[in-house]
């Protein structure tokens, strides 16, 4: 999407990261994320929670252990509370 490697494009990265677009407007998040995905750290769902709730939007976060891309990975109880968790969130229900 860049256009090349996000370490040959830093500028280029940044600024397409979610976390430098945050502002205290930003709707409430919901933000899953597997431990073991290979495409995008975990981290970076770390980060953009953190920079949400600094600007003082409401986002729930999770890691799911083991968990990589689709879900590849996660326990079945941990797969059944993401979906759950989902749907909650977006019929407005928070746990």
């Amino acid at each position: 999407m860049l256009g090349a490697p996000a370490a040959d494009a830093p500028e280029r990265a940044r600024e397409a990261s979610p976390v430098v677009r945050v502002t205290p407007d930003a709707p409430p998040f919901l933000i899953l994320h597997g431990e073991a995905d290979t495409v995008i750290p975990v981290t970076q769902g770390q980060a953009l929670a953190s920079a949400l709730r600094a600007a003082g939007t409401e986002a729930g976060s999770r890691a799911v252990a083991g968990a990589g891309r689709l879900w590849i990975g996660a326990a079945e109880a941990d797969g059944e509370h993401c979906f759950t968790s989902s749907l909650d969130f977006v019929r407005g229900r928070t746990e």
